[in-house]
């Protein structure tokens, strides 16, 4: 069983809107594909908003990291931390004592080595001879100025990493204290329902906490998805103590080494949404590519896309070319004259109403050709009472009017027929 779904509806606002699902288990294999489908998770809520009447569209994005060149002031965070980290005296000492030959002096003004610099003040990589025998003869002994250790560990709930949090949330997002909880913390960043694994070559898989520690302190922490082909970023905190070091920049070209140095194919950054300015950061490390939810392909994320973005409520290349194809270079009042509900509150009353998620026309989700084409829905499997069916074996399933297929057919079109084929629909209480 590698899903279990015991509630989906459609949110929204006055802004937004979104179709989620909640799970109780989810393969890893089967979350790369909901990724690629445009969806994220917070806990175990899986959504994936509806782009077409956002206010801000949320555009999936990844790096393919072995393309990865980060960029001045990326490197100059890693090296201004390394510094820190290590001190001057220790560094001094280690040039002296480890000097460095023409080529690698040549080689580390043309290539910056993203590898050595994350990893170059961590404990493992601390040398302990580079003291001179003259300091030796007087007592003395060189060590870095700090301890600093990164360990990848299961993504379960500590006091410690729930105080972490909670500073970052008061003094980062100025929540209150009655806006933070454990209960919060273990529900939106611990326990996932990803189950982790590890496959015959040693890859894991799962959700995990990495863990930034500085003389034993726990300073920062990222929350990880590894998936078969990527490394997805699901949350990044830092103690306010540290807000001067750039930890947003460190953590993620960590987070895009961590893929590349373990055979992941990309980085994941979360949701690009174009219009905030908070989010267009993630544009700088590249080269990003955004998916088109029309398609289902990844176009790169250069100057034409972003011109599209602002100029277009959402984009995608395959409408744009729909577009000139017709000769229509305006965009149309409705989703392409699919949907009569352009509105977000449209949508959820239509939907509320009994409307089919395939009648909104909503990016990335099947239309009903599609669905019939690519997905058996007498075969879905279910789950109530603790026993396991197809849907073709319960009542009233082949009437055009049941419920049950309507639930069924909306969630198959949304997640796809990979998952859909994959998972058990649990309608117990």
């Amino acid at each position: 069983m590698a899903m279990q779904t015991n509630e989906t509806s459609q949110r929204t606002s006055d802004s937004r809107a979104c179709y989620y699902a909640r799970s109780s288990s989810l393969d890893p294999q089967h979350y790369q594909e909901l990724v690629d489908r445009g969806w994220r998770r917070s806990g175990s809520l899986f959504y994936l908003p509806d782009a077409s009447r956002s206010c801000c569209p949320h555009y999936t994005i990844r790096l393919p990291v072995s393309d990865y060149k980060p960029t001045r002031d990326q490197r100059q965070a890693l090296n201004r931390w390394n510094r820190f980290v290590l001190g001057d005296r220790y560094i001094n000492d280690l040039s002296i004592k480890y000097p460095k030959t023409k080529e690698e002096k040549k080689l580390t003004s043309s290539h910056f080595d993203v590898a050595r610099a994350v990893h170059e003040a961590e404990k493992e990589n601390i040398k302990d001879d580079v003291t001179s025998k003259k300091a030796l003869a007087r007592g003395e002994k060189t060590i870095p100025d700090h301890i600093f250790q990164v360990t990848l560990e299961p993504d379960t709930f500590t006091l410690e990493k729930y105080e972490l949090f909670a500073n970052y949330q008061r003094n980062v997002h100025k929540e209150d204290d009655d806006q933070i909880s454990e209960k919060g913390f273990q529900r939106f960043l611990c326990s996932s329902p990803l189950r982790r694994t590890v496959d015959d070559s040693g890859n894991q898989y799962g959700s995990f906490h990495q863990c930034y520690r500085l003389d034993g302190r726990l300073i920062a922490m990222g929350v990880l998805d590894l998936l078969p082909h990527a490394v997805s970023g699901v949350y990044f905190v830092y103690h306010q103590d540290f807000e001067k070091w750039s930890f947003g920049k460190l953590s993620a070209v960590r987070e895009a080494c961590l893929a590349l140095q373990q055979g992941y194919e990309y980085y994941y950054m979360g949701y690009y949404i174009h219009s905030c300015k908070k989010m267009k950061y993630k544009a700088d490390y590249e080269p990003q590519y955004v998916l088109d939810l029309h398609s289902l392909k990844w176009d790169p994320l250069d100057d034409a896309m972003r011109d599209l973005m602002s100029n277009r409520k959402y984009a995608s290349l395959l409408l744009e070319l729909s577009r000139k194809e017709r000769g229509n270079e305006v965009e149309p009042s409705s989703q392409e004259d699919e949907s009569p509900y352009v509105e977000p509150l449209d949508a959820m009353e239509a939907y509320v109403s009994g409307a089919s998620l395939l009648d909104l026309s909503v990016p990335g989700v099947l239309n009903a050709d599609q669905v019939r084409e690519q997905i058996d829905l007498d075969t879905i499997k279910i789950r109530l009472n603790g026993r396991t069916f197809e849907t073709q074996d319960t009542r009233g399933w082949g009437e055009p009017d049941s419920h049950l297929r309507g639930i069924i057919t909306d969630l198959a079109a949304a997640i796809g027929p990979v998952v859909a084929h994959g998972i058990s629909v649990d309608f117990s209480s």
